[in-house]
């Protein structure tokens, strides 16, 4: 059994991967979203018969972390955690030993709950090239993102971008960037074949990219990954596949912006389906120019998954589905809440 729940994390990710058969369940959360996730995911952590396997926070923008800040600060919360992998500002400097910055929300909530914190690493950061002491169980976990250079780049700026991106419990920031919405249609192989300019966020550089890997089945889970590490983690893999590496599911990294998706990347991979975590708010993620990769990039065949119906409308258009071979999913209820299984 593998599942993947795409939760309401708002303009965020909110992701729970289960997976096991009749001898043992595994459960991984995946960010926290806004602060307004919480709430709205209390009744499906009810259900987790108490126990997070791991909790990854993949970097301190406020749509990954708030949610988790106001999970771990409800004291009534209904599940605990074995590991949570996060990096904080001594693994950004792969240091030993806590410094000043401890006064960081994040960092204090887990060292005052006493909840294991990357033991799967002894303690040190998540990155590129370090083993991952994971479960004896059949499945693997690769690091795919950051790497060491990521993480050195951002230590300099750790407490500016902290206080930027607003680590403050229950409260979320005004918008960057106003949303809008698009009218009319767009020229997808125009915009599939414009110059691809990479991501220049230091808090998004760092964000941890992981592959998973169970019974044949592959999902990577990208989080706010950078496109350029993603691509040089994945190449030799491809490689050694003849070229393309069949996955099962790519989480897309910053919920499908522009800036993250390459068509590189995609055309190292055979990939099933491809997963949009946003409500569309403050940035009107997806980019028509991701959208646009991934339609002509993305394989004949291919499923494109999204958590909040607004957005698939928008790609929903029997036209282009026809010309690129996809279909859309997305919430038949409640929006924010998608369960695929593989």
């Amino acid at each position: 059994m593998i599942r993947l729940r795409m939760l309401p994390g708002e303009d965020g990710d909110c992701l729970l991967l289960e997976y096991g058969n009749g001898e043992f369940i595994r459960r991984v959360l995946i960010d926290g979203g806004r602060a307004g996730t919480y709430p709205r995911i209390t009744s499906t952590l009810a259900g987790l018969d108490g126990l997070i396997d791991v909790l990854v926070v993949t970097h301190v923008d406020q749509d990954h972390i708030l949610g988790v800040l106001a999970l771990l600060n409800d004291p009534q919360r209904s599940v605990q955690f074995s590991d949570v992998w996060f990096n904080g500002f001594d693994q950004l400097l792969d240091a030993e030993g806590f410094g000043a910055q401890d006064g960081e929300l994040l960092t204090t909530a887990l060292m005052e709950q006493e909840i294991p914190w990357n033991a799967a690493f002894d303690g040190r950061s998540i990155e590129v090239g370090r083993p991952v002491d994971w479960f004896a169980d059949g499945s693997t976990m690769e690091v795919l993102s950051p790497d060491r250079t990521q993480l050195e780049k951002l230590a300099p700026a750790w407490m500016a971008e902290c206080a930027r991106h607003g680590l403050i419990p229950g409260v979320d920031p005004e918008p960057d960037v106003p949303g809008f919405e698009r009218f009319g249609t767009v020229d997808v192989e125009e915009l599939a074949a414009s110059p691809f300019t990479p991501d220049t966020s230091r808090t998004n550089r760092s964000s941890i990219g992981l592959l998973f890997e169970f019974e044949g089945k592959r999902i990577v889970l990208t989080g706010d990954a950078d496109d350029r590490r993603l691509v040089s983690s994945l190449r030799p893999r491809a490689l050694e596949e003849g070229g393309r590496l069949h996955i099962d599911a790519l989480k897309v990294a910053h919920h499908g912006s522009g800036h993250n998706l390459s068509n590189d990347l995609l055309d190292l991979v055979d990939c099933d389906r491809y997963l949009i975590s946003t409500s569309g708010a403050r940035h009107a993620h997806p980019d028509d120019i991701a959208m646009a990769r991934i339609l002509t990039h993305g394989g004949p065949e291919k499923e494109i998954v999204f958590n909040y119906r607004e957005r698939a409308e928008l790609w929903d258009v029997d036209d282009l589905k026809t010309r690129f071979g996809y279909s859309v999913t997305a919430p038949p209820e409640e929006d924010g809440f998608v369960t695929l299984d593989f």
